[in-house]
């Protein structure tokens, strides 16, 4: 197992009882000063690591010894994915991009936009990574998935749901996504299948604008809801709302434009239009997330703030965030409330 924190540190650990096996100091082998570890990942002989030099670093795991760096981001490296394969990794960033990085060539081949906040997680359990999950620092859960593109960037990405505070950590399980924030509970929401087709946006003269000025609004407040994945009359098949989609990359022509353009130009290519090519060409276009309200809370208890330990250093005051002061005994591993509210005071 490997382990990484704010000491600078890597540590490889042996489980079956060894203890620390490994130590790579981030700080003495590459000399920086930023070599904090935020993000960790392994697979086979490689460990890939990143933090707040905006660098993803590969180690040997066998000998402690920098492989390379990878160098794209302009912020903070907060999590890290690999392939079961080795060759992919995607790193999310502060920057509010995730990138897709081949490993064999060393370099970034696809830098991805669709969120507008630092995106803080990621999680996939696709072996080559075609699907996953990333969440930013305002509270939106994307789904990406690639399996159909040509290119990466011709993928979708759909708004899945809208927390109300930073996404910590995101998985799923099954038909459910669930997602931890610096609440203490835990929300699980309804997936989406994203390998339906997106609905085509209705036309609008705003959308024959010119579109250098694109940009997108993910609507955080208390956000409409995006109606379920709906049958249309005429076919009776569902389709993803247009107005869920986001805009998977911002290095290439507006899809939602391209699309608008043929469809001008020839009718009958309406119903050949990719996924991706559905997203709202506005000047000024609002993601609504497809789930609004989370299927299943677990409701979490109250966070501490702030704790005294007395001198007899046997017991301890805690203050939560209900401000509810409570006396553990440390001994006894129990505790009793003491006044609520409080007005906490320094000694």
């Amino acid at each position: 197992m490997a382990s990484g924190g704010l000491d600078h540190k890597i540590c490889l650990w042996d489980l079956s009882g060894a203890g620390k096996v490994l130590e790579i100091n981030v700080t003495k082998a590459e000399n920086v000063v930023k070599g904090s570890i935020y993000a960790l990942r392994a697979r086979a002989s490689v460990l890939a690591s990143g933090g707040p030099e905006s660098v993803v670093r590969l180690w040997d795991v066998k000998s402690g010894k920098g492989i390379t760096k990878l160098v794209g981001h302009t912020d903070n490296v907060r999590d890290i994915l690999m392939s079961d394969d080795g060759d992919t990794l995607l790193t999310a960033s502060s920057d509010q991009t995730v990138k897709v990085w081949s490993m064999a060539a060393g370099r970034c081949i696809h830098t991805l936009t669709m969120h507008n906040d630092s995106v803080w997680c990621m999680y996939s359990d696709d072996p080559s990574l075609a699907v996953f999950y990333s969440g930013d620092k305002s509270g939106l859960v994307a789904k990406t998935d690639t399996r159909r593109a040509m290119e990466i960037d011709e993928g979708v990405s759909v708004a899945v749901c809208q927390e109300h505070d930073g996404i910590a950590r995101v998985l799923s399980t099954g038909e459910s996504v669930w997602t931890a924030t610096s609440s203490s509970s835990v929300n699980r929401w309804l997936d989406v299948d994203t390998e339906l087709e997106v609905e085509t946006p209705p036309s609008s003269p705003q959308r024959e604008r010119s579109t250098s000025s694109v940009s997108r609004v993910v609507q955080t407040s208390s956000p409409p809801v995006s109606p379920e994945p709906q049958a249309n009359g005429t076919n009776e098949k569902k389709r993803i709302p247009h107005n869920a989609v986001l805009r998977l990359s911002n290095t290439a022509l507006h899809p939602g434009v391209k699309n608008l353009e043929r469809r001008q130009q020839d009718p009958s290519l309406t119903n050949l239009r990719k996924a991706s090519e559905a997203i709202i060409a506005d000047d000024l276009s609002i993601v609504v997330p497809i789930r609004g309200q989370p299927a299943e809370t677990i409701e979490g208890q109250n966070g501490l703030i702030k704790h005294l330990m007395l001198n007899d250093r046997k017991r301890i005051l805690t203050l939560d965030t209900a401000g509810e002061v409570v006396l553990w005994d440390l001994l006894k591993v129990i505790g009793d409330a003491c006044i609520r509210p409080f007005w906490w005071l320094t000694p």
